[in-house]
């Protein structure tokens, strides 16, 4: 009997090809009850999906975060959950380094004010902006992103690496080359720029609220690539419009996508895009075939050499 699997989402090309050529897609949750396998993009799997699976092998996500399967309910009912761990991590930490670009040379400010023919010549002083060279940056969470961004931003500006991570060690810290901080306030009066790799959990649920934008240097540029939530947007927009820090760039917001009159948008020194951090072809050829491999593995599928 050919396997049932469950894909809504987009995946690369390649990767559907190999799914298509060893089972039966299926677009909807209509009957999970004949699904051997599902994989997640943008759709959520509930427990009321999960808890009729019976068949289902694996709950495979595509990319990292989990937030959009009930872990507990698979666990409950025996099913595998797996995830592309570190396939886009390379994708997302160039988005982090491209946002401290992009903020801290006002690109969003100077293209909105080419188009409106505001400036009459160059070299004015509203359009100065500041260079990354040496600068210090702080990263909220020490893993594979992280590192990533640290060993970019560290090769190329020659910038002081800080590190906010209550799981990792000083000695860790060190050996990655890292001076630890112990609090999110403490981390972002003492640097230039912050970037943000964290999941959303009760934890780091608005982190980045009014009380830790108060204490803030006040040219700041703060970056998420990580997930909505992380940071509080009501409090950002106040940060930015009152100048307590610079300027920030999201990929990611509580809302997805945000409202066409989300606030932060109108803002000239804020940049969202549409959590698009692992949105690139090399990115999603890596996440879409792991995807299948492992797929593949759950369902005792050999292909042809």
């Amino acid at each position: 009997m050919i396997p049932n699997v469950y894909l809504h989402d987009h995946i690369c090309d390649s990767a559907v090809a190999r799914l298509r050529r060893h089972v039966n897609l299926v677009d909807n949750f209509d009957h999970p009850e004949e699904l051997d396998a599902i994989i997640v993009r943008q759709q959520y799997c509930p427990r009321e999906v999960i808890s009729r699976a019976k068949r289902c092998r694996l709950i495979q996500m595509h990319g990292v975060g989990l937030d959009r399967i009930d872990v507990e309910a698979a666990k409950e009912y025996g099913i595998s959950v797996k995830r592309t761990k570190g396939g886009n991590a390379q994708s997302v930490a160039e988005l982090a380094i491209g946002f401290m670009l992009a903020m801290a040379r006002k690109m969003k400010f100077l293209d909105r004010g080419l188009q409106a023919g505001k400036f009459q010549t160059f070299g004015l002083p509203e359009t100065v902006g500041l260079e990354l060279s040496g600068k210090k940056l702080g990263l909220v969470g020490g893993g594979q992103i992280a590192q990533l961004v640290a060993d970019i931003a560290r090769a190329a500006f020659h910038c002081k690496l800080f590190v906010y991570d209550p799981f990792l060690s000083a000695e860790a810290c060190k050996k990655l080359g890292f001076q630890k901080v112990e609090t999110v306030e403490a981390l972002v009066a003492a640097v230039d720029f912050v970037s943000i790799h964290v999941p959303l959990t009760e934890s780091t649920k608005h982190m980045f609220n009014a009380a830790v934008f108060a204490k803030a240097n006040p040219d700041l540029i703060l970056v998420n690539t990580s997930r909505g939530g992380v940071v509080d947007e009501e409090a950002l927009y106040q940060a930015l419009t009152t100048g307590q820090i610079l300027a920030a760039g999201m990929d990611v917001f509580e809302q997805q996508p945000p409202r066409p009159d989300h606030p932060l948008l109108s803002l000239d020194n804020f940049i969202g895009t549409l959590h698009v951090g692992g949105s690139t072809r090399e990115a999603l050829e890596r996440n879409g075939n792991t995807v299948v491999d492992n797929v593949f593995a759950a369902l005792h599928i050999k292909e042809e050499e």
